[in-house]
């Protein structure tokens, strides 16, 4: 979804079934909180710079900006609700709650309900969900109102949850350490030979092993991140996009600019007016 499209996003819900082993073809890269919740099945969820694996029961929060991917491993049926909101839907529900609760919550990674509360779980995202869909009278706050609960109840279910329980499922360390090298160096002028040496790997070997776990190429999972830093330079700074684009790792202006749109939806210009 691009940044245009965001733009009109207050709030979003969907459940989706779906059966059989399954990948996101497409990267997911959008300007809104995400939540998934798991009632069936289980998948393998990339965020950022982890994998986490989930079973019935888990979140996977996502926070704005955050580029992910989902697996589907079960062979059987895989359910999950996904529930999207705006920053300024969470600015207001901060607001209403006299707490800064929301980006608390909105941590990247994995909580998990704890058995006995995920019948309720589940009834409190279908009342939601008939809500969206149906849009009764009052339908918007009442949304709104379940969205605060839930909120509430994944910080209870973080605080309750084991460290060993969030900590990433590792399915390959060296792709956590990889990943977590190309975010931190996203605006150097990095090379797959230089990475492949630097972790010792042939680079067919790391471009297989980083896809098949990933489901990112090297080069697209490092663009991501220098779009990113882009846009975080496009709203405060008064850099020039040329500098911008020098900046974040980016030689040629003209690429930057496409690989941006692709991104984002919209121009860097166009992106930087979204601040007045």
């Amino acid at each position: 979804m691009s940044v245009r499209e965001d733009m009109n996003l207050d709030f979003k819900m969907l459940r989706e079934t779906r059966t059989g082993t399954l990948r996101e073809e497409t990267e997911r890269f959008h300007n809104f909180q995400e939540l998934y919740y798991i009632a069936e099945g289980e998948c393998f969820v990339f965020i950022g710079q982890r994998t986490y694996r989930l079973h019935a029961g888990d979140f996977a929060l996502i926070p704005a900006g955050v580029l992910h991917k989902t697996d589907f491993l079960s062979r059987g049926q895989n359910t999950k609700y996904v529930v999207s909101f705006s920053m300024k839907t969470a600015r207001q529900l901060d607001a209403f709650l006299g707490e800064a609760l929301s980006a608390e919550c909105m941590r990247p990674g994995k909580v998990t309900a704890p058995a006995q509360r995920r019948e309720a779980v589940t009834l409190l995202l279908n009342r939601m969900l008939y809500e969206y869909e149906n849009q009764p009278e009052h339908a918007r706050s009442f949304c709104r109102a379940c969205l605060a609960e839930l909120l509430i109840s994944i910080l209870r279910y973080r605080k309750g949850t084991p460290e060993a329980d969030i900590a990433p499922s590792v399915k390959d360390d060296r792709i956590q350490a990889i990943a977590a090298y190309l975010g931190e160096h996203a605006a150097e002028p990095l090379t797959l030979p230089d990475l492949a040496s630097r972790f010792a790997l042939s680079p067919s070997h790391l471009s297989r092993i980083f896809r098949q776990e990933t489901g990112f190429g090297i080069r697209e999972y490092l663009t991501h991140f220098r779009v990113q830093k882009a846009c975080d330079l496009l709203m405060t700074t008064d850099l020039n996009i040329t500098e911008i684009a020098g900046r974040c790792g980016f030689s040629d202006s003209n690429y930057f600019g496409d690989a941006f749109k692709k991104a984002t939806g919209l121009s860097p210009r166009e992106y930087r007016k979204l601040r007045y």
